[in-house]
């Protein structure tokens, strides 16, 4: 059974989809709409796009939904040789749904029905209705502008030609702008796009993090697009949109300027990269010339999604306070068998995992701040794990090696550790994982003493993952309490 692509949007809080071989480009919402001498149901008036009219609705007005989301695209739909936009707030990406998966829909009111079928997302759950072109075309008084061409003529012509046995395709791309230099990229791999970055700081910030932001349900770390293709540094002021992808364990937004359009490409129409002239990216694979605004650089997101470190930022996204989802309850089967004074609890916090040789994990809550590996340190050379000391915020913490304190071997690569400030001790890790939740834990009775190894340590259950515990607090507490009390008393 043979299934279909759909661009999916949404307008207000719905989401909304168009087949793709319908969906002929996405445009910015203009500041105003030009008037027709037309009324009909929605009709806010008309866009100029490349010299051709195209009447835009608001679907808000057409089914009374009133929302405090404003528009801030214009999604030009063709259909039968007619072409039409909608008003919508953002582009949430492309699916497959299989025939069998769209649900028959009615809606009883007396105007068309606009939507007639609907279909879960698989990757988050929603639910998506897929607008009916032929419904809207018939709505009373419609204005209808003849499709002149554009970018969904190149479309039409690769399907055209696959249905006679032809061999050209074509593919969806996302246009965006990243400071001067435009990019593209399929549009299959875009989850949402992001309208206006709300920048918030998160303990994971420095290099190629700008921060988080708040997307549906979760805070999601968001990159520098010119600094993950080495193209250089987006100027805070070019800091404004945002497209999100999808990788194994999380969401990971790229920094953009701005989203310029969604064109139709014939593969034949995209170059091949020069073999010098541009920072040698395993990410960069041809350029798209003669388009609006020049040209842009071909981005792989296969690759890039499939990229490791990418994938252990997204892994490193939050769910907002108060809306997280408790996890599906592990049978006590799953469990080790408790001993040596040691119980098995079944609880769900959150926990962070990084490496100190082999993976571990410590409690979220036992972290103060994570910052990178600071490059003004006085060094101690007595040899050991403290590596000396560091000044942050006006405080003086020393570092200590994590790993060696462990007795575990590890190198560390200062541009990629990681140090992990607890109680004032900064822990120096090699490179941080994910933040995750527990299924179990294992207790010692009569509390959790800082062990002298890893094998010494009580296990959590993450995922599939049975985990080394480290209590970095009791840790902190054994290297600096016993001073601290002392000068509490002098």
């Amino acid at each position: 059974m043979s299934g279909i692509l759909y661009g999916v949007f949404t307008v207000a809080e719905v989401h909304v989809a168009l087949p793709l071989s319908e969906l002929r480009e996405v445009i910015p919402c203009p500041e105003s709409f030009n008037p027709l001498m037309a009324s009909a149901p929605g009709l806010v008036g008309a866009v100029m796009l490349r010299h051709q009219v195209i009447p835009v609705l608001d679907l808000r007005r057409m089914v009374g939904v009133d929302s405090p989301a404003e528009p801030r695209i214009v999604v030009v739909a063709s259909y039968e040789g007619s072409v039409f936009g909608l008003l919508a707030c953002g582009v949430r990406g492309v699916v497959h749904v299989e025939e069998h998966e769209r649900l028959g829909m009615s809606v009883n009111v007396e105007l068309p029905q606009v939507f007639a079928s609907t279909f879960e997302r698989a990757d988050d759950g929603a639910v998506v209705c897929v607008l009916d072109c032929a419904a809207i075309t018939r709505l009373p008084g419609m204005v209808l502008a003849t499709d002149t061409g554009g970018p969904s003529g190149a479309m039409a012509q690769a399907q055209e030609q696959g249905r006679s046995g032809g061999t050209a395709t074509a593919r969806m791309m996302m246009l965006l702008r990243a400071g001067e230099i435009g990019l593209c990229i399929d549009v299959s791999h875009i989850h949402s796009v992001v309208p206006e970055l709300v920048l918030k700081s998160s303990p994971i910030d420095g290099g190629i993090v700008n921060g988080v932001i708040e997307l549906g349900e979760q805070y999601v770390p968001t990159v520098d697009a010119l600094a993950v293709l080495g193209l250089g540094v987006l100027a805070p002021i070019d800091v404004k949109r945002g497209v999100a992808l999808a990788y194994e364990r999380g969401l990971l937004t790229f920094a953009v300027t701005e989203v310029v359009s969604i064109v139709s490409v014939p593969d034949g129409d995209v170059l091949a990269v020069p073999g010098f002239g541009l920072p040698s990216s395993d990410f960069a694979v041809g350029i798209l010339p003669g388009q609006d605004g020049g040209s842009y650089l071909v981005i792989d997101g296969t690759r890039l999604r499939a990229d490791g470190e990418l994938g252990t930022l997204a892994a490193l996204g939050t769910p907002v306070s108060g809306r997280a989802a408790a996890p599906k309850r592990e049978s006590r089967a799953d469990a080790p068998p408790p001993g040596d004074g040691r119980v098995i609890e079944y609880t769900v916090r959150k926990y962070l995992t990084y490496l100190a040789g082999p993976e571990v994990a410590t409690p979220l809550t036992q972290i103060g701040e994570i910052v990178a590996y600071p490059g003004d340190v006085i060094p101690f050379v007595g040899g050991g794990p403290l590596r000396g000391v560091f000044t942050h915020h006006r405080t003086s913490v020393p570092l200590v090696e994590l790993p060696g304190l462990l007795g575990e071997a590890a190198e560390i690569d200062p541009a990629a550790a990681r140090v992990l400030l607890v109680d004032g001790v900064g822990f120096i890790v090699p490179a941080l994982r994910a933040i995750e939740e527990s299924t179990w834990e294992e207790r010692v009775a009569g509390g959790t003493p800082a062990p002298q190894s890893l094998s010494g340590s009580p296990l959590v259950k993450i995922g599939s993952r049975m985990l080394a515990r480290l209590d970095l607090a009791e840790f902190a507490r054994t290297m600096v309490g016993d001073r601290g009390t002392d000068q509490g008393g002098a």
